[in-house]
């Protein structure tokens, strides 16, 4: 494992100069502020497996009768056909090679390719050939901003996030990314930890505590994470009203099969809402089969969920999954993560952003050098 340093003013900077030198696979291992001011950041690299996810079995034909249900349903409603969805979102418009070949065959195929259902895929087509757009990521961006909902986190949360879902999806880690982007924008962050089940998830809180230099506490139940959003309250109410302030919450993996699991995580998630108006958001891994990931995300709408921070992004093969997820339950997406980055570890989920992840393989049509830095990971 090759371990280099860099030394910058800030730890923005310091990033950058990471992923200049060493490349988008480049993992930090710590972070250092230093005796004058500036950062000392330790990055490595490390070739992880791209390739470790076995082909999961076909269940085709039930969840289209599912997807049939929601897609005959009304639809939302239509805005200007004429107004690109990242044009209303702020981003730079995608822009297409020239002597591309855009047709519905080729994005029917595309869409399939990537998992995604073949009713959900048709509809979307549909949609996007009917946009009046000439090449196909900002005809799908289109077909998606009118089919899904797209609500992004703000740097600082008017209310504590609480990340919850099952085991293995990231949400230790993704509370980390989006302290850590709190703390790049000079956002005083609080992480409460309130895994006591696994082993070793306390020192990894502390661990990531330490490298952004945030402060963590640790609740082992749903009363002592009541006390601590207490005393937080307590606090921002004698601080300054204007001073911008984040809390993330990490959850135990959940296990809603079972009805102990459910209720445990019912009563958190409606405790954390009551004393401090804390959301419940599902993380969510984009590496599972369509059914299995739409069962998931509608196991968590019903007990209140309403948005989701998909993860694990570059390391899955496909991305349909999430759109069966998404229309399924309901959800708004809010983040999407790509990256082993802290500081940049989450970016704003919009219209455009998934439109290139669904097409990225299949049909070419890179941005260019001006993408907005909301969409860019």
């Amino acid at each position: 494992m090759r371990l280099r340093t860099f030394i910058a003013d800030s730890m923005t900077e310091a990033v950058d100069q990471v992923r200049e030198a060493m490349g988008s696979d480049a993992i930090i291992v710590s972070s250092i502020e230093g005796e004058n001011g500036g950062f000392e950041v330790t990055a490595t690299l490390d070739q992880r497996a791209k390739d470790h996810a076995a082909s999961p079995p076909s269940e085709e034909t039930v969840l289209e009768e599912i997807l049939k249900e929601h897609l005959s349903a009304s639809q939302k409603s239509v805005e200007t056909p004429h107004t690109h969805p990242a044009e209303r979102a702020g981003e730079q418009v995608a822009q297409t090679e020239p002597n591309l070949v855009f047709s519905e065959a080729t994005l029917l195929k595309a869409l399939e390719d990537q998992g995604v259902p073949t009713i959900l895929a048709s509809a979307l087509t549909a949609k996007a050939m009917s946009a009046g757009i000439n090449d196909p990521v900002n005809a799908l961006a289109t077909a998606l901003a009118d089919r899904f909902s797209f609500d992004p986190l703000p740097i600082a949360p008017p209310h504590p996030i609480m990340a919850v879902g099952l085991p293995g999806h990231g949400k230790t880690v993704t509370v980390a990314k989006l302290a850590a982007r709190a703390a790049v924008e000079n956002v005083r962050a609080q992480i409460i930890s309130t895994d006591a089940e696994r082993t070793g998830a306390k020192a990894q809180a502390e661990a990531y505590g330490d490298l952004l230099q945030i402060p963590v506490d640790h609740a082992e139940t749903i009363d002592a994470m009541g006390l601590v959003l207490d005393q937080r309250t307590d606090r921002m109410g004698i601080e300054a009203a204007d001073r911008r302030e984040a809390c993330f919450i990490d959850t135990a993996a959940a296990n809603l099969l079972t009805a102990e699991g459910r209720q445990t995580l019912q009563h958190q998630i409606a405790a954390g809402q009551q004393i401090s108006g804390a959301e419940a958001i599902l993380v969510l891994a984009a590496s599972g089969d369509a059914r299995s990931m739409a069962e998931t995300a509608q196991d968590f709408a019903e007990l209140g969920v309403r948005r989701v921070i998909v993860t694990q992004l570059d390391v899955s093969r496909r991305f349909g999954g999430i759109l069966a997820a998404a229309e399924i339950a309901g959800l708004s997406f809010a983040q999407f993560s790509d990256t082993p980055y802290l500081a940049r570890g989450v970016s704003a989920a919009t219209p455009l952003r998934l439109a290139q992840m669904l097409l990225g393989q299949a049909i070419k049509a890179p941005l260019t050098e001006h993408t907005s830095p909301i969409s860019a990971v």
